[in-house]
This record gives structure tokens, C-alpha cells and sequence, in this order.
């Protein structure tokens, strides 16, 4: 008898049903699933519909693409630290470094070097 195969989505909600240390059973409780349906669904004999996921990532508490990157978590980049710093190495000749350091600097570059 050929396996059934397992979508990465459902082997994803196997690794969190694992992570969170809970039982099939366990899992298809908080998920609010059959057991029967939550083991056909593990077992690659039913497939997971959207509209499904939706509901077991909000029973999750977590977003969908976050089970679908599990167990890595996608950030946005809105969510993402923006405290970057930048620096920047030119490497001028002396007569042209005192040029861009009085541009940039002004008449006060004397002190700043100090």
C-alpha cells in the first residue's frame, strides 16, 4: 500500500503540536478538530483547507505564514529594529582630505579631530 504524503503545511502543525509537548488528541482539542479528522489530515488520507488553517492559526494564536514558516517567524519589516548605523572609509590624499573635512566639517574640523 503506497503512503500517503504529507503536506509541509500539516508537517509544520505537527512540529508545533510537538513543540507544545501535546498529545494528537491534545491537539485536535485545542484546535477544535475531530480526532478522527486531525489523524486523517496527519496521516495525508484528508487535505487541510485555507479557511481550516485560518481557524487553527487563530486557535494558535499565531499568523498564517508563521505556520508556514514554523519554525522560523516572518517579520515585517515595519516590526524590524530601525537603529542602523552606517559608516562609511574614504581614503583621500592629504591636501584633498583638509578640502572635504572643511565642507563637511567647516571651520571646526580642527577641533573634532582632537
Amino acid at each position: 500500500m503506497k503512503k500517503q504524503e504529507v503536506h509541509f503545511v500539516v508537517e509544520n502543525l505537527i512540529k508545533i503540536m510537538n513543540d507544545r509537548k501535546l498529545t494528537k488528541v491534545g491537539f485536535a482539542n485545542l484546535i477544535d478538530f475531530p480526532e478522527p479528522k486531525w489523524n486523517k489530515i496527519t496521516n495525508g488520507k484528508q487535505e487541510l483547507k485555507m479557511s481550516e488553517l485560518s481557524e487553527i492559526a487563530r486557535k494558535l494564536q499565531m499568523k498564517e505564514v508563521d505556520i508556514f514558516s514554523y519554525p522560523s517567524k516572518l517579520v515585517s519589516s515595519k516590526e524590524k529594529e530601525t537603529n542602523l548605523k552606517a559608516q562609511i572609509t574614504v581614503e583621500l590624499r592629504e591636501e584633498l582630505k583638509e578640502r572635504v573635512l572643511k565642507i563637511v566639517f567647516g571651520n571646526n574640523n580642527l577641533e573634532l579631530l582632537k
